[in-house]
């Protein structure tokens, strides 16, 4: 089995049986070769691609025939809670200057819609997901709207304490909807820092924070006091201390405004339900009063709430409905000072499939494809599984 904290990280395409380490995060990666036998690789232009993207962009698979191709995860702990990430960059690898649209799965449950609308910008997925059997498999499904590639994917163990909301009846899938700010659409904020991204071994579970910027009226806290991050006792979320170290207020206002949109490409449907995550903490040993209101979409979630010092506090809940929604921070009378905000996620709750099979089951059919070498899409062993 695999150990906590443990990480698949697979660059699609790669040399076949060749591994390397990002320079970056000190990440090992290796090549997709044994996870899936479908699927053509092809390299892609550096050219064709935004500055600065991982060299997991440089490379693909493609899958020209099949109408759902699969990676399979395996040695995994049935009942286990993981983060999955699944990136693309198409940079106009076939020379057809066709942007596709696909359908990513996680087993049966759908997950969200690929649609690539620039060819040179990275797109990334994530969904953080309970396997019920001891592999799980990720599928590429043709829509006719173009041929389904993956340039990376990446799986991270979580332990079961954390985002008790992605459980056996439901996934959360982070929102990627595009801020014009922003340089990719994972909706997983940090505030008021320099660095651009923080993500592993900043964040030991490999989340990928992006710096929520240029918002007129707005500067940053630094921790001033140089003091450690203390970590929360019944912390269900366990930001990173990079990220909870500096937070964000408004410099001659008494009130945060921020706004976000439901995300088109995941089909959302009639009134679909997110999940908001809110961080805070004080970093200044102030000795007058920081408290202030939240309201999501006008509705109130905290009152008079004042963040602890160097202590993440965390405010969650579900927010309805597929239009734009707003979250206001707004200082109280009481208040000397205003309002600020540390780091967001934005997720949509997923229902998994009511179907979902005994993982002996799935296991079972898992063996018989390898026994009897059935290759790619063995549609009776997709259907039987039934998560």
């Amino acid at each position: 089995m695999l150990p906590r904290h443990s990480f698949i990280s697979i660059d699609c395409g790669y040399t076949a049986n060749q591994t390397y380490t990002d320079s970056r995060t000190g990440i090992s990666y290796a090549s997709d070769e044994g996870y899936t036998d479908a699927g053509l690789i092809h390299p892609v232009d550096k050219g064709n691609l935004q500055t600065d993207l991982a060299d997991r962009y440089l490379n693909l698979r493609f899958f020209p025939s099949g109408e759902r191709n699969c990676y399979t995860l395996r040695s995994l702990t049935p009942g286990g809670k993981y983060l999955v990430r699944a990136a693309f960059g198409y940079g106009d690898y076939d020379k057809l200057n066709k942007n596709p649209t696909f359908d990513l799965y996680f087993g049966v449950n759908y997950w969200t819609t690929v649609t690539i609308v620039s060819s040179s910008t990275a797109y990334v997925f994530e969904i953080i997901a309970v396997c019920p059997a001891d592999f799980l498999q990720i599928c590429l499904v043709n829509k006719g709207s173009g041929t389904p590639f993956i340039s990376g994917l990446d799986l991270r163990s979580l332990t079961s304490d954390l985002y008790l909301e992605a459980n056996v009846t439901q996934s959360l899938v982070l929102l990627s909807f595009f801020r014009d700010t922003v340089g990719f659409g994972p909706n997983r904020y940090h505030f008021g820092t320099n660095y651009q991204h923080i993500r592993f071994p900043d964040d030991p579970y490999d989340r990928m924070w992006q710096r929520y910027e240029n918002v007129d009226g707005w500067t940053d806290v630094p921790n001033k006091s140089n003091g450690e991050i203390k970590n929360s006792t019944n912390d269900n979320y366990d930001a990173p201390s990079a990220v909870m170290r500096s937070a964000s207020i408004p410099v001659n206002d008494s009130r945060m405004d921020l706004s976000w949109s439901s995300d088109s490409s995941m089909n959302v449907g009639v009134d679909p339900k997110f999940f908001l995550v809110l961080y805070f903490a004080e970093l200044e040993a102030v000795q007058e009063l920081r408290q202030f209101d939240v309201s999501v979409d006008n509705n109130p979630l905290a009152s008079a709430f004042s963040p602890k010092f160097l202590l993440p506090t965390v405010l969650s809940g579900i927010v309805q409905g597929s239009n734009e929604h707003s979250i206001s921070l707004v200082a109280t009378s009481n208040s000397a000072l205003q309002p600020l905000i540390s780091a967001m996620e934005i997720y949509m709750l997923r229902p998994v499939n009511e179907s979902t099979t005994d993982s002996l089951d799935a296991n079972a059919m898992m063996t018989i494809q390898e026994k009897f070498s059935v290759k790619k899409n063995w549609k009776h062993v997709i259907q039987w599984i039934g998560w």
